[in-house]
């Protein structure tokens, strides 16, 4: 029984004994040992995931029914009572609530991409027997399990004949790979004329526009083409803007083993693939957009794209009052035959435990895997390893052992912390075969840099005095926390200060838009990230400016195809003004028609920032650099300057540790922290100036 289907089992219960107003909630930690869990308080009932994955399909619904009997008799425990409602709904194991007692090495593998199958020795009672079955490859000669001890790569001097490599295995024996060489991947050619006789600058003919690969695009092919021969995938991890897409389509237009291939994305961005298949890798190439569970998978096409979204069941309640459960079906994936992914900004699936990294790695089982992601982890080091494991689970086949060997760790108070990763020079080493990472001023000086200035803003004397009230009530809730407070408690209590600095600045933001208007002839996009102020903003642009400029937005809850002809309209206007949601537009988005911006509200992550930015440094940018304007509220106790000066440290700390340099250790719940000490001591030495001045 898998985890959707467990879901939709315990949905039918609740609804058909009258409990249709209860919800449904899936606990992924491990370290939760309860197998079911009903709350009357909350009037949910929760399901421990694991247990749902690693157990038969009658104890899951024992289970289910265990907790919906709970649920129809409030206040009754395991009494006689309860156990006779048990019975009547059909549950036939009526002992009290067990725990889900599994070793350390069963609960590494599960979070590893192992299969744990049980099975039952039958004695008086039933103990668990559990048989892990790892995701990685096993020896071809003796079938144990394949660890890797070395490796050699021998070299052929022929151009056209494959080079080989040599993978020895602790259990003796050595495995032969052959890595091709000589694909014609400079025949990807788009646009333009193609009975054309070329004069190519770079990647364009002069004569008729046509376009081709970069060199160092070509090179990412190869070692694409070269990883997936040796490995089971690769990650191109190229700083934004360098093309990644498009190496990945190279690859697969040249080679029909990989054929058919699925490709996940975000939802917002299917239209924006499908579009770059068809014009880069030919009509033949024409995919099949997966929007709806109840899509049926077009047999004998070469691609299909879905969203990351829709891989997981979503249980909801319609207007009617009826519910439903939606999602995809992968087995009709592989009733297609998928032989390749594309995992489009891999960093989605960061989180071992959580149910979209789980359905992820049942669709890419016994596949190919091609990952592409700038930003592959932002947090935390060991968000690497689901989609290192995937790659190559020989290397990768232990989380635990990922995190003793290559995560930082470092202590905040009494409390072990997880930082970046640690042992850079060994880690890309270690990875060379499996990850390429190029920087733009490595590969593409020519392309823009970003110029990020300050646009100052100072509050009015009576928001000021609101935002204080915000502070104070802050200050007095973090000073009546006793112990170590979490980096998530905080931000919830952090949300009205950032709410009401973000409001304050929309006035500066308009007159700067005001002023870029009657100055510049270019497009400018703003992003932001409160809905409200994102509304706000819109509307009064349109209002002002709606007559001589298409004033456009683009928000969280727009299809993948009205984002895609926002875009498109964006980059044939002349001139245009886009308010765009920080997190719905910051991944995926060719704007490289545009080269300024302003940064209304930041983000707790530079990473997320840089997202935004990197819309605009793309391939085919016409604009010498590109202009952020980050508006920053001004002020002791403002939110804007202690974060800035956090996010900025991080940002660079982020840079050391993925391109050039050494990692650093940072977490973002200490940078939480540490913004909400900041706040708290700017408050007190600000009360503390007016008690000495003598101010009210």
């Amino acid at each position: 029984m898998t985890r959707g289907e467990a879901t939709q089992f315990l949905r039918e219960k609740l609804n058909e004994h009258g409990l249709s107003d209860w919800s449904i909630r899936l606990n992924q930690n491990v370290d939760s040992r309860f197998l079911g869990l009903c709350s009357y308080k909350d009037k949910c009932i929760i399901l421990s995931a694991h247990h749902i994955d690693i157990h038969p399909t009658p104890d899951c619904k024992n289970t289910i029914l265990h907790e919906v009997a709970h649920a129809l008799t409030p206040g009754h425990h395991h009494d006689e009572v309860w156990a006779a409602k048990a019975r009547e709904i059909g549950c036939d194991n009526t002992l009290p609530c067990s725990n889900l007692s599994l070793s350390p090495q069963v609960i590494d593998a599960i979070r590893s991409g192992a299969d744990v199958e049980i099975t039952f020795e039958e004695q008086v009672i039933r103990t668990p027997k559990y048989n892990i079955t790892r995701l990685q490859d096993r020896c071809p000669y003796c079938d144990k399990v394949a660890k890797q001890t070395g490796e050699k790569t021998v070299v052929n001097k022929r151009d056209t004949e494959p080079d080989l490599k040599f993978i020895y295995l602790d259990c003796g024996h050595t495995v032969i790979k052959k890595i091709p060489k000589g694909t014609p991947f400079h025949l990807l050619q788009m646009g333009g004329d193609i009975n054309c006789t070329h004069e190519w600058h770079q990647n364009k003919c002069l004569k008729c526009g046509r376009l081709q690969p970069f060199p160092f695009q070509i090179v990412g092919m190869q070692f694409l083409e070269a990883a997936l021969a040796v490995n089971r995938g690769g990650l191109c991890a190229d700083e934004m803007g360098l093309g990644k897409t498009n190496q990945a389509m190279g690859v697969i237009k040249y080679h029909p083993e990989l054929w058919p291939c699925g490709w996940l994305v975000k939802s917002g961005l299917k239209y924006q693939f499908a579009t770059q298949m068809v014009r880069w890798m030919g009509k033949e190439f024409v995919p099949q957009i997966i929007n709806s569970s109840k899509d049926i998978v077009i047999p004998g096409l070469k691609n299909y794209i879905i969203g990351y979204d829709m891989l997981v069941q979503k249980t909801r309640k319609l207007k009617s009052g009826k519910t439903v459960t939606q999602g995809f079906d992968i087995q009709r994936f592989e009733d297609a035959g998928i032989k390749c992914w594309v995992l489009d900004e891999c960093q989605q699936i960061k989180n071992v435990d959580s149910s979209r990294t789980q359905m992820v790695r049942k669709v890419v089982k016994n596949t190919k895997v091609i990952a592409l992601s700038g930003t592959p982890w932002k947090n935390k080091g060991s968000e690497l390893f689901p989609v290192l494991n995937m790659m190559d689970p020989v290397k990768f086949y232990s989380e635990e052992g990922f995190k003793r060997q290559w995560v930082n760790y470092y202590w905040q108070g009494s409390i072990r912390k997880e930082g970046g990763i640690r042992r850079i020079e060994d880690f890309k080493n270690y990875t060379k075969d499996i990850i390429i990472r190029r920087e733009r001023t490595e590969v593409m000086p020519e392309l823009p840099l970003v110029n990020r200035t300050k646009l100052y803003v100072k509050m009015d004397a009576q928001q000021e005095e609101v935002y204080d009230e915000a502070v104070e009530e802050f200050v007095r809730w973090y000073s009546d926390q006793a112990g170590e407070i979490s980096g998530m408690s905080i931000l919830p209590a952090m949300a009205k200060m950032r709410h009401l600095v973000a409001v304050a600045k929309i006035p500066a933001t308009m007159e700067y838009v005001d002023e870029f208007v009657e100055d510049t002839e270019n497009k400018l996009v703003i992003f932001a990230h409160h809905k409200d102020v994102q509304d706000m903003l819109y509307d009064g642009i349109k209002e002002k400016y709606g007559s001589e400029m298409p004033v456009l937005r683009i928000v969280s809850t727009m299809s993948g195809e009205e984002r895609f002809r926002v875009q498109t309209e964006f980059n044939e206007s002349t001139r245009a003004i886009m308010i765009a949601s920080q997190l719905a537009a910051g991944e995926g988005l060719n704007l490289q028609t545009c080269g300024d911006c302003i940064m209304h509200e930041r983000q707790w992550n530079p990473a997320n920032e840089e997202q935004c930015e990197g819309r605009f440094i793309r391939i085919g940018s016409t604009h010498a650099s590109v202009n952020a304007v980050y508006t920053q509220m001004q002020g002791l106790t403002a939110i804007d300057e202690s974060l800035d000066m956090i996010v900025e440290r991080k940002r660079i700390q982020f840079h050391n540790a993925m391109n050039k340099g050494e990692a650093q250790m940072w977490n973002q719940d200490s940078l939480i922290k540490e913004l909400a000490e900041t706040i708290v001591n700017a408050q007190n030495a600000k009360k503390n100036r007016k008690i000495l001045t003598g101010a009210k």
